[in-house]
């Protein structure tokens, strides 16, 4: 009687954990992925020229989102430097050529400086070439050799 009653009691619980067993249940499954943007390629030397005059250069990046990055530029000294003597330089950087002269554009002596109107729309994961651009907007002052470092950054 006893084996009958422990038999009996397995298929109780066998048949309890196949009825757990039965039904339907839903999982979410998530993912997800942090903007980035980076510098493909950006000119490393520049040389100025006369006042106004545009000197082009190269610039290109890509971020892993649809819309627009933030770029931002920081002058190290304010302008070219030459001992005591600096003078300021523009800075373009958009999705046009530039139709104004460098006196027009984000001057050195202005940094750092934000910018997040690059582009309107930017696919993700391509390499995008806005046109950039830098100018003397006043004169050197003395004969030498003038120098600045212009660090650009960007960010989602």
């Amino acid at each position: 009687m006893r084996n009958i009653l422990l038999a009996a009691a397995a298929v109780m619980v066998a048949g309890s954990g196949a009825a757990m067993a039965a039904g339907t249940t839903n999982v979410q499954i998530t993912a997800s992925q942090v903007a980035t943007c980076e510098i493909v390629a950006v000119s490393t030397t520049l040389a100025l020229t006369t006042v106004d005059a545009s000197v082009p250069g190269n610039f290109q990046y890509k971020c892993n989102f649809d819309g627009q990055p933030t770029i931002s530029f920081a002058s190290a000294n304010g302008g070219v430097k030459n001992g005591a003597y600096t003078s300021k330089y523009g800075i373009y950087l958009n999705d046009a050529a530039p139709v104004s002269p460098p006196s027009a554009w984000l001057q050195s002596n202005l940094t750092p400086q934000s910018y997040n109107n690059i582009t309107n729309s930017t696919p993700p994961n391509t390499i995008i070439t806005p046109s950039f651009a830098v100018g003397l907007t006043e004169p050197l002052a003395v004969a030498g050799n003038y120098t600045d470092q212009l660090t650009i950054s960007i960010t989602p």
